[in-house]
């Protein structure tokens, strides 16, 4: 398997615990019981949920578009050195972009996210070189 596809993988394995953390923050603030029941009613949380949420919903909006360059570059044969180096850059920035999210802290997040689509963008180039 090539670096970009483990990054692909890397990636697809972060949904999961950004699908759980707002989830275990909504649990902490209602108690187990609602968490085990129908969550009919929505308990008062922390800013950090929504902001999880947040990172989680543009996780999974941006991941596509990753998966689909990733796998054209794959598909294509247009994978190399240049390629993995972007697909880590990806993922480490993708990485940083949600915990900086949940966290708060709103320039470190613009700053990885525009770094993960310049090193989107590599690959596209690559694609087409």
């Amino acid at each position: 398997m090539t670096a970009d596809l483990i990054c692909l993988l890397i990636l697809a394995l972060w949904s999961i615990p950004l699908n759980h953390a707002p989830a275990l923050g909504r649990i902490q603030a209602g108690g187990v019981e609602w968490g085990l029941g129908n969550r009919e009613t929505t308990p008062s949380v922390p800013l950090w949920v929504g902001r999880a949420d947040r990172a989680k919903q543009n996780h999974h909006d941006n991941l596509a578009a990753i998966a689909i360059v990733i796998l054209i570059a794959q598909v294509t044969g247009q994978t190399d050195g240049i390629t993995a180096i972007a697909s880590v850059a990806i993922v480490i920035l993708r990485i940083l972009h949600s915990l900086t999210y949940i966290f708060g802290i709103p320039v470190a997040r613009t700053l990885a996210y525009a770094g993960a689509l310049l090193a989107l963008g590599i690959i596209v180039l690559r694609i087409f070189i």
